[in-house]
């Protein structure tokens, strides 16, 4: 990042939301300034900290003004967690910011002119929603300004969230504000039992040395049962004494509200990857949940990809029933994960054919379908690789695509552009992927018709769009 010219600290008026969930306003040279932590409506005292591509880059060091729909954070150690943004934001005005973001990225170069743009939708709770979180161990801590002036000290045993850019150091947290108190009361354990002096200490990313790894919390709010994973470096026998007096604290824990923990799995991982993977050495209880969506309940294992805001997840999976709206047929159901956009959607079709990478994922889906008495069909490979299922389904067909943040490949948007079918519901956790493949597929004779915003997360900058298209009648 060049900082060939300098800025002095300046008190900067927040405009809008810009990629990321960072907030956006002018410099005094004039250059877009972005400062995370910033929200619209707010004015902000930042340090100016080098730019890139004609966009300053900044730091907040004070809130000189609050937004006029400002809130108090709930999160002890928000500002420095890099999980959330705007929880000094309402959250009406979260969405209608994120939305605004999130339709100005998704329109393209073409526009919204003739895009019938529906309300934004999200369920109703702000906190305590997620089925699903991951922290990390770790032996040095991310602290904030006044705890370095004050000589707060960096080393120790930590278990957190990564600050924003900072692979190495993590915020220590002794709850999630956006999961429930049950998950937060066997974090408590996990802290209580792996933290102790006596315990074997946190994993080191730059050393790759230690034990504790990555935790792991998956709820079902269907059955209140909490699923915990432990990933740790490879035991001694010490460790093995550790990790399962804590597996048995957390099985016998008393939860609130009827909730139990339905089991412990303990993964070894001895790679230097930082990932929360890694081979089953134990599981105490069971080694999975099961989560309801819309009537269908769905098995999940540790590993399993599932939305994880579930309430959202059900506001998502009818935004894209009305997206489809009247068309039957063949739902083909590409980038399906466990099939769970499918299967929850699949009444009224004659049938249902997915196609998803990872092999494990299908056969969740295979399984999940099963299950639910869905008649469901669903292949291993890259979608780019399994176009030919265009022409293998013949009849009424309707597709729907949820593509990784990089949208359709190339030549999956070259395929679909000229495919036959009735709609094409375009499922976007990356509003630009949208903007930039609405023209390829149009140019193929589909036309964008509707746009929904939905959110999934509130608190953070990611706001999902559900774009129908139908074919282009001149």
């Amino acid at each position: 990042m060049s900082r060939r010219r300098r800025l002095e600290p300046f008190d900067l008026t927040v405009l809008r939301l810009a990629k990321g969930g960072v907030g956006e306003g002018i410099a005094p040279d004039g250059k877009p300034m972005h400062v995370r932590g910033a929200p619209p409506g707010s004015v902000v005292h930042v340090v100016p900290m080098g730019h890139k591509k004609g966009v300053w880059q900044g730091r907040r060091t004070a809130m000189v003004s609050p937004a006029p729909a400002s809130a108090e954070p709930r999160c002890a150690v928000f500002g420095l967690c890099g999980g959330c943004q705007l929880q000094e934001l309402q959250i009406e005005a979260q969405r209608r910011h994120k939305s605004g973001l999130a339709l100005r990225q998704a329109s393209g170069e073409a526009g919204l002119e003739g895009i019938a743009v529906h309300d934004t939708r999200g369920a109703d709770a702000a906190y305590g929603y997620r089925n699903k979180v991951e922290l990390s161990f770790g032996p040095q801590r991310y602290l904030s300004e006044a705890e370095h002036q004050a000589g707060v000290p960096i080393d120790g045993r930590f278990l957190g969230m990564h600050a924003p850019g900072r692979f190495d150091r993590v915020v220590d947290t002794s709850r999630c504000e956006l999961v429930g108190e049950a998950p937060n009361g066997l974090l408590a354990i996990v802290r209580e039992h792996a933290l102790a002096d006596d315990a074997p200490v946190p994993w080191s990313v730059r050393s790759h040395t230690g034990f504790w790894r990555h935790l792991g919390l998956r709820m079902s709010e269907a059955d209140r049962e909490v699923l915990v994973s432990l990933y740790t470096n490879a035991p001694d026998e010490h460790a093995t004494r550790v990790v399962t007096a804590l597996a048995e604290a957390l099985v016998a824990a008393e939860l609130p509200d009827g909730w139990r923990c339905a089991g412990v799995s303990w993964f070894v991982n001895t790679g230097v990857a930082d990932v929360a993977r890694g081979e089953l050495q134990q599981c105490w209880g069971r080694g999975h949940i099961t989560e309801a969506l819309l009537g269908k309940r769905f098995r999940l294992s540790p590993q399993a990809f599932f939305q994880t805001s579930t309430a959202g997840a059900e506001i998502l999976y009818r935004t894209i029933g009305d997206a489809l709206g009247e068309a039957r047929g063949t739902l083909l159901d590409l980038y399906c994960g466990t099939g769970s956009i499918g299967i929850t959607l699949a009444e009224g079709f004659e049938r249902v054919v997915g196609v998803e990478l990872v092999p494990e994922a299908v056969e969740d889906a295979r399984a999940n379908a099963a299950a639910n008495g869905v008649i469901a069909e669903f292949e291993v490979g890259k979608v780019e690789d399994a176009l030919d299922i265009l022409a293998r389904t013949r009849g009424t067909r309707s597709l729907v695509v949820d593509p990784p943040r990089a949208g359709l490949h190339p030549k999956v948007a070259k395929a679909l552009a000229t495919a036959e079918a009735d709609v094409l519901v375009y499922v976007a956790c990356n509003p630009q992927s949208l903007g930039r493949d609405r023209a390829a597929l149009e140019e193929g004779g589909w036309r964008l018709t509707d746009l929904w915003c939905v959110d999934l997360f509130p608190h953070t900058g990611h706001m999902e769009v559900v774009g129908r298209f139908v074919r282009h009648v001149s």
